[in-house]
């Protein structure tokens, strides 16, 4: 054989080899993908069995999977305790930063490091934020053992209404407390809750009169009740009438001011935009954090997970990242006067 042959054959020896590894790169899978595929996804949410937070993870961990790369299987933990302090702090220090673990916590949560207290060790800044399932309204509930109607009751006599709630930094606690001084009401407070259907048992007893919690965590997991007047809405905090809810006082016609209507909006009616959030911990590389968000934003469209939703009697609507992310800048960006009163209010320091 020639050189000029041996040469050609050498080349098209080498080409051969360029076009063999180049189908074989082209037919593996793209790097999110291998990751995901056989992996378990741990599903962490904050809070008690049985609530609406435990309801939403539940219902996104069964359509997920066959949108994220790689179709990994999803579980649901349930990590409670502190007000889903707990979970958030494992997330932001403890969880591993590969794409497996996600979170979903409520984002008074947020309030706690920009109110500066400690026992807040994560920075939201560096959360990476998903898709998240929208708001519905915050209300005061109570139940059937409480002599109360209507919160126009507290604004007179020394009559004390008694609410149940989970920690400073949550809606439960934060609402009640807000209400005190926007409204000057005699509220008591009673932390230390796991969640709303426990604050629900206590009002059985008399422990609690209610809580001041979402108006769709109410409605879906107390329907008959809610139905029969076991359960009575007593207020709506929102900028307007919750459909439904025309009949029922809202807290922001009542207060004096607009500062106390400004306090209503920052520590209620804006939070509620951001509640039960999505997120994975920090330091997840950028490409599975965008598949995530790609996945997340399909299982809001998927027709099953529609039907599934409307079986389980719940509202999710989709608030996209950048709105989170808006929001959560709200109370990291606000001035130092304002964080010092909202301390002292919300009890955070």
């Amino acid at each position: 054989m020639g050189n000029r042959n041996i040469r050609e054959y050498s080349t098209s020896i080498v080409l051969s080899l360029m076009l063999v590894v180049t189908a074989a790169a082209n037919c593996r899978a793209d790097p999110v993908e291998d990751f995901y595929r056989g992996k378990q996804v741990r599903f962490i949410t904050a809070y008690s069995p049985g609530g609406l937070f435990d309801t939403a993870t539940r219902i996104f961990s069964r359509h997920i999977g066959k949108f994220i790369p790689g179709k990994p299987n999803v579980w649901v933990d349930n990590m409670t305790g502190a007000g889903g302090l707990i979970a958030t702090n494992y997330l932001a220090n403890s969880a591993p930063r590969d794409g497996s673990v996600l979170l979903n916590l409520d984002g008074a949560l947020l309030r706690l490091q920009a109110l500066g207290n400690p026992a807040a060790k994560f920075d939201a800044r560096q959360f990476n934020w998903l898709p998240s399932p929208g708001p519905d309204i915050q209300v005061c509930w109570v139940g059937r053992q409480s002599s109360w109607h209507s919160i126009t009751e507290a604004f007179s006599g020394s009559k004390e209404l008694k609410m149940g709630g989970l920690a400073p930094g949550t809606f439960p606690s934060d609402n009640a407390r807000t209400l005190q001084v926007a409204l000057g009401i005699n509220i008591k407070i009673v932390d230390g809750f796991k969640g709303v259907t426990e604050i629900r048992l206590a009002t059985e007893s008399g422990e609690v009169d209610g809580s001041c919690s979402s108006y769709e965590g109410v409605f879906r997991s107390f329907p008959k009740e809610l139905k029969a007047g076991d359960i009575r809405v007593i207020a709506q905090i929102g900028e307007k009438p919750w459909p439904g809810l025309e009949n029922v006082p809202n807290a922001i016609d009542f207060a004096k001011s607009e500062r106390n209507k400004w306090l209503l909006r920052v520590a209620v009616i804006g939070p509620n935009d951001i509640n039960r959030l999505f997120t994975l911990p920090p330091g997840v590389p950028a490409d599975r954090v965008t598949a995530m968000r790609k996945a997340f934003d399909a299982t809001f469209n998927d027709p099953e997970f529609q039907a599934d939703i409307d079986k389980a009697r719940v509202v999710l609507r989709r608030i996209p990242v950048e709105r989170i992310q808006e929001v959560a800048l709200l109370w990291l960006d606000m001035p130092a006067a304002d964080k010092k009163e909202l301390q002292k209010i919300l009890k955070i320091n």
